[in-house]
């Protein structure tokens, strides 16, 4: 087992989860803070500049989907095998989902650069110079692509072994680099949206060589010999994609669906289409926690499901599960509340500011749900049962476009879009809780000791 600083089937659980969490949270922080910095400055080029950046966006955020695969193989295979006691699979599970990031950021990459103009064209915006700039800012950020790919395969082995300061740091570092960047490149420099888009490569650039260095040269790396390039192994890769595809097919049809609401937003002009990414990006303040913290329980549950420490692993799901439920409420109070000057630091038009407002205040009311419902989400992943919460999510995403489509039809219009979506995704919320309070019930209650593991394996 690795080094008992990073071993998480001992010690206190909420301090385990608190320490392990911690960092992954930081980190979102900064992402959203890089978020909102990036689109504070876009938005003083135009609030067009912001709605090209939030269209191109989109295509971004459908690589998470591919992302997903290997960050999965990498937590999922790392925190398992650790758990085991077999630092040797766990390598080969961490070295084969590195490569198949790379092969799959470069695939991505390619594609999306040469398809943008018809990827763009996919939202029907009149405005030719928000599609100019869409085009433009696309190209240019999917460079970063590839090493995003690797750097989240990274982080996931980080993450699976039990340390999630090391990425914390590095990861905090390069987007303050891409903070401090965005305005030189964008007013300094006179490059505009695509200033936004070069600021991105370097920082993303910065924490692919720092990352490569911390799991090969750093002195408390999760294996000592790791190496970039290995070669393939067909059963591991198969393992990978088994646990990785289903959260792939979430992330990417969350995506899609969400595109296609998208062009519903857009029929109603540009202010929607901004205020629509401002208010995702500020909403973001809920959903970026959760997910990072439901990342530290993934590599929870993943060590202490792989040791068989079942009483454990129920315990750390409940601490886990009240805290989120605290900092939900409290999100919802923040963004209902002060919705209006939130909304008002990124947009100056008093049309797409009210747009905006109605937005975050109905979005509000879904946040305790949603932060409750990572909890389980990643508990699921870290037992490697990562079909589930695909299902729930997928589930919901279809009814988000039949909702959205048809509320928007009625009197509410906008409003109506935004209140279907509200109601879809507590839909799916409330079933995945109660889906994974079932499967607690299935689980054992008691730890297995040694010999009850092999007295089970006898049997």
């Amino acid at each position: 087992m690795q080094n008992r600083k990073y071993n998480l089937t001992e010690g206190p659980i909420l301090k385990r989860l608190v320490t392990l969490s911690m960092p992954i949270v930081a980190t979102s922080v900064f992402q959203l803070a890089f978020n909102m910095s990036d689109m504070f400055w876009l938005s003083r080029l135009s609030e067009g500049s912001v709605a090209a950046a939030g269209t191109a966006g989109m295509y971004l955020w459908l690589s998470m989907a591919l992302i997903m695969i290997g960050r999965m193989g990498a937590e999922i295979g790392v925190s398992q095998n650790m758990g085991r006691g077999e630092p040797d699979t766990a390598r080969a599970f961490a070295q084969q989902s590195l490569m198949i990031s790379i092969v799959l950021g470069v695939l991505f990459s390619v594609s999306v650069i040469l398809l943008r103009e018809p990827l763009i064209g996919f939202f029907n915006i009149v405005d030719a110079t928000v599609v100019r700039e869409a085009e433009q800012y696309l190209m240019f950020t999917v460079m970063a692509l590839p090493f995003m790919f690797i750097n989240n395969v990274v982080t996931g082995i980080f993450n699976g072994f039990g340390n999630t300061k090391l990425p914390f740091y590095i990861n905090s570092a390069t987007l303050a680099i891409n903070i401090a960047a965005t305005p030189i490149f964008i007013f300094t420099l006179d490059m505009g949206i695509v200033g936004a888009a070069i600021a991105t490569i370097i920082a993303t650039g910065v924490n692919l060589i720092w990352k490569i260095w911390a799991l090969t040269k750093y002195k408390n790396r999760p294996f000592e010999d790791f190496k970039l390039i290995s070669r393939v192994d067909w059963m591991r890769i198969r393992q990978i994609f088994k646990w990785g595809v289903p959260i792939a097919v979430e992330s990417a049809l969350f995506t899609l669906l969400f595109m296609v609401v998208a062009r519903l937003v857009a029929d109603f002009g540009v202010d929607a289409i901004a205020a629509q990414r401002v208010g995702s990006q500020v909403e973001s303040l809920s959903w970026m926690m959760a997910g990072g913290f439901a990342s530290a329980v993934t590599a929870f549950i993943g060590q202490n499901y792989g040791a068989k420490k079942y009483a454990r692993l129920a315990q750390g799901y409940k601490i886990s599960l009240i805290a989120m439920a605290f900092y939900g409420i409290f999100v919802t109070l923040v963004l209902f509340i002060f919705a209006r000057p939130l909304v008002s630091i990124f947009l100056t038009e008093q049309t797409t500011i009210d747009i905006g407002v109605n937005y975050l205040r109905i979005f509000a009311l879904t946040q305790t749900l949603s932060c409750m419902s990572g909890i389980a989400s990643g508990s699921f992943r870290g037992q490697g049962q990562t079909i589930k919460p695909t299902i729930v999510t997928v589930s919901g995403n279809v009814l988000r476009v039949i909702f959205a489509y048809t509320l928007a039809a009625t009197r509410l219009r906008l409003d109506g879009v935004w209140i279907g979506i509200a109601i879809s995704v507590t839909i799916g919320h409330i079933w995945l809780l109660l889906w994974y309070r079932k499967n607690a019930k299935r689980m054992p209650k008691v730890d297995f000791e040694p010999e009850e593991e092999i007295a089970e394996v006898r049997t």
